[in-house]
């Protein structure tokens, strides 16, 4: 850095980019940026700079981007006006633009306009010469149906193409005396019914005992497809892809192939498959490598039949590709990495390629049938939910592996040289990197949003309920530049207007629910949004404790999905006992001193939550782990929330928690199974009564809502 003046400059520059150039942190401290965060975040976005010293391409860059005609990417609402902004030459421009509107149906709409009879919005500078944006208003919108559209301006003999997105004004809305309970479990910690190991099939059943007591809700981890061989990443938030399904969970013995494999079929059999698959289940821990080793030979055996047999076999693959052309590249991708054992970073041939022909292989024949099956199979699952009255609620993670097919098939859609991560709070003070790569938002804006609009319908073809790990996302995230500390990451701006209109478009195309996972510290631009769009948010009773004994319980309101806890908090029994505590003193995570602080915090907070229970009178004397459990899940229940989960793993009192964050290879995250089956949980006397107690006050704040209504 060579001066202030040069900074001041760079950070200019970069703030037209949507770079932040610091933020506030939890304390009330402001970081700035520095210079080399800022140039990285910058390089990564696509723009010509190596250098703070050298800024005259960045500042070509940031100028040809303001000097776009229209923007790649328009937002309309549903029988209302288009306004479209138009920039045009102030001196010796066109005197009219004619806009061409084409429908996903293919309708054609033509409208012109003259300049004059609109007034400017804006005046600025680029390339030199002064331009005008022109706010443009277009009555034949009103016509359009929900949806993305194309539509070209023609001006000055150009032709300039932008996408229109016509989105609902929110996403479609619990009704105002729908107060739901549901149920939550991450799909591996299930202890099987099928002989290789937890299926989707588990998550119907799943439904099916809990709705014996009341439940509405089965909600589960991201379920995408991840590494589990070599490579290996089991994290369900760092998928291959998120737009394919994990092959793992595949109920192998509901395929019909299974009757016309005899070779699969003994293989199920087989007396060392048995013994292991048992071994498996009775663990503590699920073994991901080891089940995915049990199961894919089974994969294989079962696509072989369905490939051998006549193509009249193949008719409902073939539809199915048809409908998802991405499916075969994808298979072709597994089918390399399976032969390779690498991801596609060392296979020397670049994005897009493959090292090995294997596209009409045996190996992509198992992962296209994979795919159609489990998409057929949690297709099934969601409709027996669904005719239950349940729904099937899903997470989709807000990244995807930079190893994995998403970043090989599209890989200037996101921004290499940095990775999404997490600034420094009282929990990390190092800060986070989360290891994967940022999507480019300008690249995304480009495609019109076509990665995000995929990965959406991708899950709510199944799921009623969808929540959006990280909603903040659609709003900024932290990127940090490769080769500096989590400390000196850098937020970047997404177009969160455009991406909630993409979001209400999927979301109403399947009168699906949506939740943001809005935890920690977020900006009020981001609670407004949710509020604008009609999206949920979450209420976690560990972050909403009483903040002193005599202070009530603060209670989530109609619009939150209020649980105990999460996937990334520690149960309810490691937290009411202090174990989790403990368990961060052990990894490091935490000093002594900090720890025993934590310890006479976590005190305090115990004593005030009695008080609360019991002022609620919802806890006698007694305050054991189940009286405690018991009462606050009726306190939830008794609430306005739209939902309430309960976690399996709370209702068994489990101390181990599914992920702690921050943690590497040392500590095993997403493998902690469930001690018993599902029967045997929802048969246990003691938790069929706390269940029914949170039941009965679910019953309660329906019958409360009915009345306001009434």
């Amino acid at each position: 850095m060579t001066g202030r003046v040069d900074l001041d400059e760079l950070g200019g520059l970069v703030r037209q980019l949507g770079v932040q150039t610091g933020f506030w942190d939890t304390k009330g401290g402001y970081h700035e940026a520095s210079a080399d965060a800022l140039v990285a975040v910058a390089r990564s976005l696509g723009a010509p700079v190596d250098s703070p010293d050298g800024l005259d391409e960045l500042r070509h860059f940031v100028e040809a981007e303001r000097a776009r005609t229209v923007e790649p990417v328009v937002v309309g609402r549903r029988g209302e006006p288009l306004e479209l902004d138009v920039r045009t030459d102030e001196v010796g421009g066109a005197e009219r633009v004619v806009v061409h509107l084409v429908t996903e149906a293919g309708e054609t709409h033509r409208e012109v306009l003259v300049l004059a009879e609109h007034p400017e919005v804006d005046r600025r500078w680029s390339e030199g010469r002064e331009r005008s944006v022109r706010r443009l208003r277009l009555d034949v919108v009103a016509t359009f149906p929900v949806g993305y559209h194309s539509v070209t301006v023609e001006l000055g003999g150009g032709l300039h193409p932008t996408t229109l997105v016509v989105a609902p004004a929110q996403v479609p809305q619990p009704g105002p005396t729908d107060r739901t309970w549901g149920v939550f479990a991450p799909l591996y910690s299930l202890r099987p019914t099928g002989s290789l190991g937890p299926t989707v099939s588990d998550l119907d059943r799943l439904g099916a005992l809990s709705h014996d007591v009341g439940a509405r809700v089965v909600a589960t981890l991201p379920i995408l497809a991840t590494y589990l061989s070599q490579p290996f990443d089991p994290s369900p938030y760092a998928p291959v892809s998120q737009r394919f399904w994990n092959e793992l969970y595949i109920d192998v013995e509901a395929t019909p192939e299974l009757a016309s494999s005899e070779r699969a079929r003994a293989l199920l059999e087989d007396p060392d498959v048995r013994r292991a698959a048992a071994e498996i289940a009775g663990g503590e821990r699920f073994d991901h490598r080891r089940a995915y080793a049990l199961v894919r030979p089974v994969l294989d055996e079962l696509a072989a039949t369905r490939f051998a047999g006549p193509p009249a076999a193949r008719a409902g693959l073939d539809q199915w590709v048809a409908r998802r052309p991405d499916a075969r590249r994808y298979a072709a991708f597994r089918a390399a990495t399976d032969r390779t054992g690498t991801g596609w970073h060392a296979w020397g041939v670049g994005p897009g390629r493959l090292p090995v022909d294997v596209t009409d292989g045996p190996e992509a024949d198992t992962h296209l049938w994979a795919q159609w099956t489990m998409d057929r199979q949690l297709g099934a699952a969601a409709e027996s939910l669904a005719a239950r009255e349940q729904r099937l609620y899903l997470d989709l993670p807000v990244g995807t592996s930079g190893d994995g097919f998403d970043t090989w098939s599209d890989h200037d859609l996101y921004a290499w040289g940095t990775a999404v991560g997490a600034p420094p709070d009282d929990f990390f003070g190092a800060g986070q990197n989360w290891g994967f790569p940022p999507v480019n938002p300008m690249v995304s804006r480009a495609q019109g949003h076509r990665q995000f609009a995929a990965n959406l319908r991708h899950h709510l073809d199944a799921a009623r309920i969808l929540r959006l790990d990280h909603v903040m996302g659609l709003h900024r995230l932290y990127w940090v530049p490769d080769g500096l500390p989590a400390t000196e990451g850098v937020y970047v701006q997404y177009p969160a207007e455009e991406l909630f209109a993409v979001l209400a478009v999927e979301a109403h195309r399947r009168d699906a629910l949506v939740v943001g996972e809005d935890l920690g510290t977020v900006p009020d631009e981001v609670r407004h949004a949710l509020d604008h769009y009609g999206i949920l948010g979450m209420y976690v009773s560990q972050f909403r404790l009483p903040g002193w004994i005599g202070q009530p319980i603060p209670p989530p309101d109609s619009r939150e999905v209020a649980s105990i806890d999460t996937h990334d908090t520690p149960p309810f029994a490691a937290w009411w006992r202090g174990a989790d505590v403990d368990l961060r003193r052990h990894l490091g995570v935490v000093d002594d001193d900090q720890a025993t602080s934590d310890e006479a915090r976590r005190d305090s907070e115990r004593a005030a939550l009695v008080w609360a229970l019991r002022d609620a009178g919802l806890l006698g004397d007694h305050a054991d782990d189940d009286d405690v459990l018991g009462a606050l899940l009726a306190a939830l229940g008794g609430s306005d929330a739209a939902t309430v989960l309960v976690a399996l793993d709370d209702l068994v009192l489990q101390t181990d928690p599914q992920n702690v964050p921050g943690t590497g290879a040392d500590r095993p995250n997403w493998v902690r199974m469930l001690p018993c089956t599902l029967t045997e949980l929802f048969d246990d006397p003691r938790s069929r009564t706390i269940l029914d107690r949170l039941q009965a006050a679910r019953l309660g704040s329906h019958e409360r809502a009915a009345q306001e209504v009434r």
